[in-house]
């Protein structure tokens, strides 16, 4: 498989950052690990967003274990959103180093500012954390401007 062309984007950490704004239709909730459908859940979301651009994630089983396993992990660092019916709509996954692995949001769901409140939202804690910086990549032909998003957001190349 050929590596696609990305950007690795920054974040410089400050006490001036924006405050999210989250939608009144969306509820920013804690991530249950010890809940086996929220877990389903989120590999759903991110098989789902991953094979839009042609990638892959493992099993769930497989992508669990791995992800609970890896150093970098932390229960914490998962922001679920909910809808009023209690379905995830969206996520963030952050990884402890100050990096965010991935940031999804369900299509019908897209362009009502939760993508800009999780980013948002991950910058603040990871602001309270005492981190300088926050990081992430993006592909450099993401289909769903996520580009043009964290750049808006003050992320620079590195």
């Amino acid at each position: 498989m050929a590596v696609k062309p990305h950007y690795h984007l920054c974040k410089v950490l400050s006490g001036d950052m924006a405050l999210p704004v989250w939608s009144h239709a969306v509820t920013l909730v804690p991530f249950r690990p010890d809940v086996p459908e929220m877990i389903a859940a989120l590999h759903a979301m991110l098989t789902s967003s991953y094979e839009a651009v042609g990638d892959h994630v493992p099993s769930l089983n497989v992508w669990w274990q791995a992800l609970s396993e890896d150093a970098e992990y932390e229960t914490a660092l998962i922001f679920p959103v909910m809808n009023g019916k209690g379905e995830l709509i969206a996520f963030a996954h952050c990884w402890n180093s100050g990096f965010i692995k991935d940031i999804v949001v369900q299509p019908s769901w897209r362009r009502q500012g939760i993508a800009e409140a999780l980013l948002l939202h991950c910058f603040q804690v990871f602001y309270a954390r005492g981190a300088d910086k926050i990081c992430l990549k993006v592909d450099q032909n993401n289909p769903f401007g996520a580009e043009r998003l964290y750049r808006r957001l003050g992320m620079t190349d590195e």
